[in-house]
This record gives structure tokens, C-alpha cells and sequence, in this order.
């Protein structure tokens, strides 16, 4: 028989109290007499509620984080935005890296379970399985972010990756494009998928395109050095172009490989944007400094960061409802990779 999960709605109506009473009683802050606290910890024990502990060493209520890798560039952007809000509530962090492995991820839940910490914000590895259903069902709230956890009542906030590709293959058709190279990495993840799916979305409306798909060996399983290397998408130009395959735009998963794609373009001698235009994604600091300034679908990663703590938040103390699912659209910036021409070479 499948255990009943009990959160702070149930211990709160239970005993006729508020979930943000309970909260605090369970966290041993002020506002709660010592009556109340004792009926709350009585509660939770019968039930088999978790209590999150406090950390070891600060003493404060912790929030856990999971991310790829540290190097991951959005991921690192993420993080910068949740790290802020999370202190600014008053918790401490404990920060963890899957590094991409099921194996690992499923060591760390297990960690997780263990330390007991307020809540987790997770990006999950998207394998075959996921160790998420265990850590909330040990009473502790899990938040995803960047990528959905499959089949899950999870609460979620990502990037509309679908949308932000949409928008940049509309836009490179649209100053005439008629033959595009999409260039990203072959990791089988729903953001690589989604923005596969916007390319292919845009394909479908006039005036029409045609477009062909070139996968970069992922390096996220490599846990030293950076993963996004424009090296990569600069061998697969170079190999384009010395086939004599004709493009008259390039559109990328990522601006690392963007750099790649323009030096490759340039040192063969194709103009950008005048005979090949190039857009990336991610948003990253130097593309209007590269020259021609890059085209590029901006991330939206500190207010992703900031409602998945604020979600998670809501959890801790003790919101109940529907799942949440929030997915915001990131900007198109237009600059000159891919500036409209009056008039495209042919």
C-alpha cells in the first residue's frame, strides 16, 4: 500500500492552526509559545513528518541545489540569483553538481533525504528515472528549474526554449534566409529538444526554409574545463563549407559556439551578415562585443532563479494547490550577425 505523504496543511488542520504557525513551530522560530511548539513536534512525529535541521555549522534552515556542473554557464547565472534570494530569506545553501550522471544524482537525493534541509531547487538530470518522487515524498518540497521533471506533480519554472528559437529562426527567415544550419549539442534533454522544436515550428510558416541539423559532442560528462567550447561548432563550419554546402544563415544552441561558427565564416570569406547571417543563444556578456556584434536569444536566468525560490518559499510554509508550471520567454536581441539587409546576396 502506497504511503500518504502529510505536509504542513495536514499537521496544520489537524490541530486547528495556521501552515505559517506550524512553519515556525517545526523551525523553532519566535511567535509560537512552547504549548503550541510541543502540540506541532507531537503531531509531526505520529505522522511521520519531516522536520528540516538546521545546518551543522550556521544553525540556520538550508535549502539544497543541484546543478550540472558549476561551469555551466546559465547554470552558473542561475545560481548567482538563487544563492541571493535564498540568503536574503534567511536560509543558508548547500550547493551539489550531478555532473549529469543518474548514478550521481541519485547518491545526492539520497544525501538530501538524509541532512533534511527546508526544501530543494533542483535541475534534474532528465535519465530514465528520477530520485525526486522519494525526497518529497520525505515531506521535503522540491522546486525544478531549466528542465520539467517527467510525469511529475513537481512544481516547475524554466526558459520557454521552444519560443526563444521560435523567434530566432522567424527573424533569420524573415531578412531571407533560405537554407539555415542549426548547430547544438547531442544531449537528449528537453531544452536541446525544445529548441530543436522552435527551429522546425518556424519551418512550417511562409515564407518557407530549409534546414540542416548539425550535433556538437556534448562535454557536460567532463566535470574540468569549460563545457562550451566554439572550437567544435568552428570544425563543423569549416567541414560545411569545404563540401560545398551553401548557407545563407547560421542559428546555434549556444554563443560559444556562435564564436566558432563567425570565425570559421570569416576566415573562408563569407561576409556576416551580407552572405551569411548568425544567431546564438544564451544571452552571454560578450556577444556585443565580438564583432559584427552577435545576434542572440537572451535567458532570462536571474527571474527564473528568483520565482523558483520564491515557489519553493511558498511550499516551505506550507502552500498547498495545484502544481505550478511557469515558463518565461526569453528575449530575441537583434544586432549586426544578423542585421535585416535590403538586399541579400544570392
Amino acid at each position: 500500500m502506497k504511503s500518504t505523504r502529510h505536509t504542513l496543511d495536514d499537521i496544520a488542520t489537524a490541530l486547528g492552526l495556521s501552515p505559517n504557525t506550524v512553519s515556525r513551530a517545526l523551525r523553532g522560530r519566535d511567535g509560537v509559545s512552547e504549548r503550541t511548539r510541543q502540540l506541532v513536534l507531537s503531531e509531526a512525529v505520529k505522522v511521520g513528518y519531516v522536520i528540516p535541521q538546521q545546518h551543522p555549522t550556521t544553525g540556520v534552515d538550508t535549502i539544497a541545489v543541484t546543478v550540472p556542473s558549476a561551469t555551466h554557464t546559465f547554470a552558473a547565472q542561475l545560481l548567482a540569483a538563487i544563492e541571493s534570494g535564498v540568503r536574503a530569506a534567511g536560509y543558508s545553501l548547500d550547493l551539489y553538481a550531478t555532473e549529469e550522471l543518474p548514478e550521481q544524482e541519485q547518491q545526492i537525493a539520497e544525501q538530501i533525504i538524509a541532512s533534511r534541509p527546508s526544501g530543494v531547487i533542483a535541475i534534474p538530470v532528465q535519465g530514465r528515472s528520477h530520485p525526486w518522487a522519494a525526497v518529497q515524498a520525505a515531506g521535503i518540497p522540491v522546486v525544478a528549474t531549466t528542465r520539467e521533471i517527467a510525469e511529475s506533480p513537481t512544481d516547475f519554472i524554466g526558459v520557454d526554449s521552444e519560443a526563444g528559437s521560435y523567434a530566432a529562426a522567424r527573424h533569420l527567415i524573415g531578412s531571407g534566409a533560405k537554407r539555415i544550419l542549426s548547430i547544438d549539442e547531442n544531449l537528449a534533454i528537453s531544452t536541446v529538444e525544445a529548441r530543436k522544436s522552435g527551429i522546425r515550428r518556424a519551418l512550417e510558416e511562409p515564407p518557407h526554409a530549409t534546414v540542416d541539423f548539425a550535433d556538437v559532442q556534448t562535454r557536460r560528462f567532463e566535470n574540468t574545463g569549460p563545457q562550451w567550447r566554439a572550437h567544435e561548432a568552428f570544425l563543423i563550419v569549416n567541414d560545411r563549407l569545404s563540401e560545398d554546402r551553401t548557407y545563407d544563415a547560421v542559428i546555434t544552441g549556444d554563443d560559444f559556439f556562435a564564436l566558432g561558427a563567425l570565425k570559421a565564416l570569416q576566415e573562408s570569406g563569407r561576409r556576416v551578415p551580407e552572405e551569411v547571417m548568425v544567431v546564438g543563444y544564451g544571452g552571454l556578456p560578450f556577444a556585443e562585443w565580438v564583432s559584427p556584434a552577435l545576434s542572440t536569444v537572451d535567458l532570462p536566468a536571474t527571474l527564473v532563479g528568483e520565482l523558483a525560490v520564491a515557489t519553493l518559499l511558498q511550499r516551505v510554509a506550507g502552500a498547498s494547490g495545484p502544481r505550478i508550471r511557469r515558463l518565461i520567454r526569453p528575449e530575441l536581441k537583434v544586432r549586426a550577425s544578423s542585421a535585416v539587409l535590403a538586399e541579400r546576396t544570392t
